[in-house]
């Protein structure tokens, strides 16, 4: 297994690791740095500055190109989603779990991604939108993974609420 990068925009996101060189990126404003740098993850530590799910997207994919990892799981790592990312065709695997799930990708479509201009419109929100539809143009692979959400409030409270 070579280098993996896993972004994450709060430490709670951290799980079980997958194998490999594992390096974890906090991706955010500032708030969380300090309590990240200060956990033992068990994995190689970096912090990149971002404001929003599009730019803290770009902060650790342009992180992993510079190290070299040979993919990229931001948003939390995600078992189905690592596993399309394995091999040298480029491919992206997008989490379909409201208000945006895990982005993967490997080495090969970060290649691709270093390539296409980035619009204001890519750095907010909209970034799966924009890297599927990047993607799709160039007929690279683009997969789409669920999985089963946890409610955070019991279903009989939202419904009595």
């Amino acid at each position: 297994m070579g280098i993996n990068v896993i972004g994450i925009t709060h430490p709670d996101q951290v799980g079980a690791l997958p194998g490999g060189t594992n390096v974890l990126v906090l991706a955010d404003d500032g708030t969380f740095a300090e309590e990240f740098l200060d956990t033992d993850f068990g994995a190689h530590q970096l912090v990149v500055r971002a404001h929003g799910r599009g730019s803290a997207f770009f902060g650790v994919a342009d992180k992993a190109r510079e190290l070299g990892a040979d993919r990229v799981l931001f948003g939390g790592v995600h078992v189905t989603a690592a596993s399309f990312t394995t091999g040298e065709d480029p491919v992206l695997v997008l989490g379909v779990r409201p208000p945006g799930g895990p982005i993967a990708c490997n080495a090969a479509f970060l290649e691709w991604l270093d390539r296409w201009p980035r619009p204001a419109r890519a750095y907010r929100g909209d970034v799966d939108h924009w890297l599927a539809g990047h993607a799709l143009r160039e007929g690279l692979r683009v997969e789409l993974v669920s999985w089963l959400m946890e409610p955070t409030v019991p279903m009989r409270r939202k419904l009595t609420a």
